[in-house]
């Protein structure tokens, strides 16, 4: 698994789209996340992240918000992972 800021969005936005499609629900905004990221604009990665999280009310496990909270402090951007609504923090998708 990739440790880079870079790597942890985009896995975090590929495990998001992944439980979205389980659902049935196509979230084309996780798309544009990984853009972002390829085009090397991962600041503005996050923070379209946390938007489509909360908008999408998107599940996001205790793992995947610590490692997206670490990557957003190498890009001196975490306060942005802040505004993640708590009641979307689950404690891990093989515990429930």
């Amino acid at each position: 698994m990739n440790s880079s800021p870079d790597g942890v969005i985009t896995a975090v936005a590929d495990a998001l789209e992944q439980r979205a499609a389980a659902r049935g629900q196509t979230v084309g905004a996780l798309g544009s996340v990984r853009g972002l990221v390829a085009n090397g604009d991962a600041e503005i990665a996050v923070d379209h992240l946390v938007n489509t999280v909360n908008s999408f009310r998107l599940a996001l496990s205790r793992d995947e918000y610590d490692r997206l909270m670490a990557a957003a402090s190498a890009l001196d951007y975490a306060d942005c992972v802040t505004d993640i609504d708590p009641g979307l923090l689950v404690p891990g998708f093989d515990d429930a």
